[in-house]
């Protein structure tokens, strides 16, 4: 009980003292205060909440572009894409700014990316290459249309990750790969963007016999993530 007291205490002074997050909060409680209620209240609340990281990127594309994370995951995601091949037909499944995209493009790849609508707009002024506005749960693409799909800090903001694992079978050629990086454990739950987290097991579980894994990387915790980041590279059965 006191250890509670204090904690609410100490999260009450915080929010005094950083009045932005303070703004954030109300804003997030008074106009997406049901976001848990269905899943188009939380798709209301992911756009929005993609809409402000995306723009505080654009004014400061530092902040991300010199980040060990961000360096981290851009040297693995080439590793394991340089391990399948070239020429690739690649979906980059929200994409966000698109950050992902050039070096994949460079690598001798074809990249398409999806968004949900408005920030999808967005995306196109950043890095994105060719996007499409759409649901991660009901990708509009035909069966077997990729070699490969990537999904970064995606799963964990979807309402359903089973439909999307799912669609990404379903669009994925014969011996097709997914790669799919999130937040490690339950610390993923600690951001209000968040709505599952996951651990390899539990991917694995989910995926049952329709993917082979072929490994996994696990980045520890750094600037910009606060919990461990798990990256799997899986193989369309």
């Amino acid at each position: 009980m006191l250890e509670t007291l204090k904690a609410r205490i100490q999260g009450f002074t915080y929010l005094l003292s950083h009045p932005h997050q303070l703004r954030w909060m109300i804003i997030r409680e008074t106009r997406f205060g049901q976001r848990h209620r269905s899943k188009r209240a939380w798709v209301e609340w992911q756009k929005y909440d993609a809409n402000m990281h995306i723009s505080g990127l654009r004014a400061h594309p530092e902040s991300q572009q010199f980040s060990s994370l961000h360096i981290a995951r851009i040297n693995i995601l080439s590793e394991m894409i340089g391990s399948i091949g070239k020429d690739l037909e690649v979906l980059d499944v929200g994409c966000g700014d698109g950050v992902l995209g050039d070096p994949m493009m460079k690598m001798g790849n074809h990249v398409t990316s999806v968004e949900l609508p408005t920030v999808a707009t967005l995306a196109m002024k950043c890095w994105a290459p060719a996007i499409v506005a759409g649901d991660a749960e009901q990708l509009a693409f035909a069966a077997e249309s990729f070699d490969l799909i990537i999904a970064f800090e995606v799963v964990e903001h979807l309402w359903n990750p089973a439909s999307f694992f799912d669609e990404a079978y379903r669009v994925l050629k014969d011996k097709g790969y997914l790669i799919v990086e999130t937040p490690e454990g339950e610390g993923s739950l600690y951001y209000d963007s968040h709505k599952h987290f996951f651990t390899v097991e539990l991917i694995e579980k989910m995926l049952g016999s329709r993917f082979v894994s072929c490994g996994f990387r696990r980045l520890k915790p750094m600037t910009g993530a606060q919990t461990p980041t798990i990256i799997l590279l899986l193989r369309k059965s």
